[in-house]
């Protein structure tokens, strides 16, 4: 029985394909080949019914399976992939059959066995080749937009740059944002609907996007400016780097010089240093006139430190806290340091003491009168003057910190250099403001027959020599000159305590010069301000004294200085 051949049936669509053109060409000539050699088979003994009906029946599955066309929906959701199952398992086992029971076939079958199977497996890779390209087409859908973005993009960047050569990196970074935004507009406007990604973008991103390009737009528009800008702000740098770097190995630069020296005017210092002179000379009339301030004591005892100060410490200090100051800037600064530098303390002292008073009596049975005498106790009120100096360094160190003080300690040491602001020595004051120089003066002979005399000018003269101190009042503190008056007198059977020049001369009684011997008391007003007497010393006769100077020193009554400010000679009773 003659049996009719199925032929592979292509679309035009699909024969518009040449790989598909060629594999079909194959299956046609595979499909004659496979009809000659059955035509060849018709003539010999038909094989087993069973086996022939079986392979019918597995060519007609197969051609169902795997010719029937599979119809594809245009829109594709979610595809699946078809499981190579049914026909590929029922065609290999067919096929497989056929292998094993007509191995003693002649040639033609086995050859139209081939040729048909191989009609079957191209016609398979045909189909299933258009079901993948479904397939990856899908898969590739959702990479196409990126892509193209992607490719349109880098199109227009390369036709902007092309367009402008000469560029630099931040107008690149301009054009970029220029091209993505043209080309999301663009994408946007010829889309229905536009991305909902562009049209959920929200007011602030908007903003900062325009600040963005604003910023852009101005960098490179002045590039060049901005350019030179960062040149000159290196330059700077540098140069900076380079001035901080000699510092350190050329100390005598302007800076260290800077640093070491006082950078007011001169006259500036000089006239701070005459106001704290001044404070120091008010505070020496203040201490002067407490007896007068307070006259009920019997008594004054004095324990004064010197009043002076040291200008280089003032102009330091100064110069710390203000740099270049002026006089009248620092009037309030120096008060300040005045008050913490000195302070006065009065305190009182009652003592009971003893003495012998002669009282008048009457006898009752004779009516005579009659003198006796009688112990009596009475207090003795002593009021104690103490000046404290705690000096400008102390206070100093009190006011200042970090820095400041570093620079205070700069200029101490080297004095602003400027050591001969200030004469190259510390001034001090309150001297006997003669400013004559001691007299090298031997006391005759005759005027030590007098064994009183004797004996006190022995005791001054072992200070000759001995530095003028401020309220000083012993050979340990040093004397100023009522100080060495009444360490004399006292160590030489009088008893006058401690108290100002003005003091001795409330307690003198008063003889003129012609009177006056040697022994007595000399007196000076006017040396400095202060009320009376601001000046005694010891005379030793033929016009000449002993008294604390700068420092303790023989001088003449009668020189041009002590001449004008003469007040008069006293004598102290014992």
């Amino acid at each position: 029985m003659k049996r009719k051949t199925t032929r592979l049936t292509f679309t035009e669509e699909e024969l518009a394909n040449p790989n598909i053109r060629r594999a079909a060409k194959k299956a046609t000539r595979a499909a004659d080949r496979a009809e000659k050699a059955k035509a060849k088979l018709s003539t010999r003994a038909p094989p087993k019914r069973g086996l022939k009906m079986d392979v019918d029946k597995a060519k007609e599955r197969s051609a169902q399976l795997r010719f029937g066309k599979a119809e594809f929906s245009e829109e594709i959701a979610k595809p699946k992939r078809r499981k190579p199952g049914a026909e590929a398992l029922l065609g290999g086992e067919a096929h497989r059959q056929i292998d094993r029971q007509n191995q003693d076939e002649n040639a033609g079958v086995q050859a139209a066995h081939e040729g048909e199977r191989l009609a079957e497996g191209t016609a398979k890779k045909l189909k299933d080749g258009k079901y993948s390209k479904k397939l990856k087409a899908y898969k590739k859908a959702e990479k196409l937009d990126k892509a193209a973005d992607k490719a349109n993009i880098q199109a227009l960047r390369r036709k902007q740059q092309a367009a402008q050569p000469m560029s630099n990196p931040i107008s690149r970074w301009k054009q970029r944002q220029q091209i993505k935004a043209s080309y999301y507009a663009r994408k946007t406007g010829g889309k229905a609907g536009g991305s909902a990604a562009n049209t959920a973008r929200s007011a602030a991103a908007k903003k900062a996007k325009a600040a963005a390009a604003k910023a852009a737009q101005f960098a490179s528009t002045h590039a060049h400016m901005l350019l030179m800008g960062g040149v000159l702000v290196l330059l700077i740098l540098v140069i900076f780097c380079f001035i901080t770097s000699c510092s350190v190995f050329f100390p005598g630069g302007m800076g260290t010089v800077w640093t070491t020296s006082y950078t007011a005017e001169d006259e500036d210092i000089l006239g701070a240093e005459a106001d704290y002179q001044a404070l120091e000379e008010a505070l020496r009339a203040e201490v002067a006139a407490i007896p007068s301030s307070y006259p009920d004591y019997d008594e004054y005892t004095w324990d004064l430190a010197p009043i002076t100060h040291d200008p280089h410490e003032l102009a330091a200090v100064l110069t710390a806290i203000h740099e270049a100051y002026t006089r009248g800037e620092v009037q309030g600064t120096m008060q300040s340091i005045f008050d913490a530098q000195y302070e006065i303390i009065l305190t009182e002292t009652i003592e009971i003491r003893t003495r012998t008073e002669t009282h008048t009596g009457t006898d009752p049975t004779t009516g005579d009168t009659y003198t006796y005498e009688v112990e009596v106790q009475y207090e003795w009120r002593i009021l104690n003057i103490t000046l404290l100096n705690f000096g400008i360094d102390s206070v100093a160190r009190g006011m200042l910190s970090g820095d400041d003080l570093d620079r205070y300690d700069i200029l101490q040491e080297t004095q602003g250099n400027r050591p001969e602001l200030f004469g190259g020595v510390s001034v001090g004051y309150g001297s006997d403001g003669s400013g004559e120089v001691g007299i090298d003066y031997e006391v005759p002979a005759e005027a030590l027959s007098d064994p009183e005399f004797a004996a006190m000018l022995e005791e001054a003269e072992k200070y000759l020599g001995t530095p003028y101190v401020w309220g000083g009042s012993s050979p340990e503190t040093g004397f100023d000159c009522s100080g060495y008056v009444c360490w004399v007198l006292n160590q030489s059977s009088w008893d006058v305590g401690r108290t100002t020049a003005n003091g001795l001369w409330q307690q003198a009684a008063k003889v003129s010069e012609h009177e006056a011997k040697p022994g007595d008391l000399v007196f000076f007003e006017g040396t400095y301000d202060t009320p009376g007497a601001s000046h005694v010393g010891i005379y030793v006769g033929d016009g000449m004294m002993i008294s604390a100077g700068d420092p303790i020193k023989y001088s003449n009554i009668h020189s041009s200085y002590w001449e004008k400010h003469l007040l008069g000679f006293g004598r102290i009773p014992k």
